[in-house]
């Protein structure tokens, strides 16, 4: 199930925290804005297991209090845009949805997503919010101050609007001032049948660009399902007979420093990969923050025509 679920980003940010939604004085969260793709109708997830990404809330008055979080469906000023609200709230729960809370203190809460079996609602793009808010307890004379918080969730029975793709890297590089550049690399007449290095010499390579004041650590790896993250249309998915091998596939990223980011490849010297159009997707994960972040950078490549004079040589 791990393969079919995808996190792009999250995208509030508050006193440079990434991803921090908060009420000063009340309640904060850290599941501000949640896009999902790749799920399945028929199919029930959970985001805390599959994800690690619980939805937190913690209590940030200095009483105890007890909070509530309810499934809505988003307001016109709410939904996003490419996105409609869920057809039945039911489709997503969570546990717990009452909890107490003391001074400081925190919970998690898992939110399960399920989707009917039927075919109507496969390649569609929803959103719900998540509220949370405390509750008043009965009996209380006097003035009662409530806190409430919207989160925003949206997944795809398919691949993410690539609108999408585009708004959440741009909020990425902005609160962390981090890049993995160009985003789109196209490489031409890639020899076959022998081992190709692309360090930015003979051919170009991505730069892992780092603009801020603090040190991450990178780990870099291929996507699964590259084609989530908007290919064009005129080239595929490179197929994994294709070799990709990353030079360092951890690196420190130092404040203000740019990182080449070398790969060496290596194209079976078969009939079937000569003068084709491939791609892959470069994804590299950054350490340190309490929940997934992610940079990408799409790889476009193209391998030479078949010599016809060397073959008959």
């Amino acid at each position: 199930m791990k393969r079919c679920l995808c996190l792009i980003a999250m995208v509030l940010f508050a006193n440079s925290l990434f991803a921090q939604q908060e009420v000063k004085h009340g309640l904060s969260t850290k599941f501000a804005d949640v896009i999902l793709s790749g799920l399945k109708p028929g199919m029930v997830y959970s985001i805390k297991k599959e994800k690690g990404l619980p939805y937190k809330v913690m209590n940030k008055t200095d009483k105890e209090i007890d909070v509530e979080v309810v499934v809505e469906k988003p307001s016109s000023s709410e939904l996003k845009e490419g996105y409609e609200p869920v057809p039945d709230v039911s489709w997503v729960k969570l546990f717990p949805t009452i909890f107490h809370l003391g001074p400081g203190e925190g919970t998690d809460c898992d939110v399960i997503i399920s989707i009917p079996d039927e075919e109507k609602y496969a390649n569609r793009h929803f959103q719900i919010m998540l509220v949370t808010q405390t509750l008043e307890k009965p009996g209380i004379r006097g003035i009662a101050i409530s806190f409430a918080l919207a989160s925003r969730l949206r997944f795809s029975t398919g691949p993410t609007p690539v609108e999408v793709l585009e708004e959440q890297r741009k909020k990425v590089l902005e609160a962390l001032k981090m890049d993995l550049a160009p985003f789109s690399l196209f490489l031409s007449e890639l020899p076959v049948g022998e081992k190709i290095k692309l360090d930015g010499k003979k051919f170009s390579t991505l730069q892992l660009v780092n603009r801020g004041n603090e040190d991450y650590r990178i780990e870099f790896q291929l996507a699964k399902n590259p084609e989530r993250y908007g290919l064009r249309k005129d080239y595929q998915p490179m197929p994994e007979t294709i070799e990709v091998d990353f030079k360092k596939k951890k690196m420190e990223s130092k404040k203000r420093s740019i990182n080449d980011v070398i790969m060496e490849m290596e194209i079976p010297d078969e009939e079937e990969f000569y003068g084709k159009n491939f791609a892959f997707v470069v994804v590299a994960k950054i350490s340190w923050f309490d929940i997934p972040i992610e940079l990408y950078s799409r790889v476009y490549f193209k391998t030479q025509e078949k010599n016809e004079e060397k073959e008959e040589k």
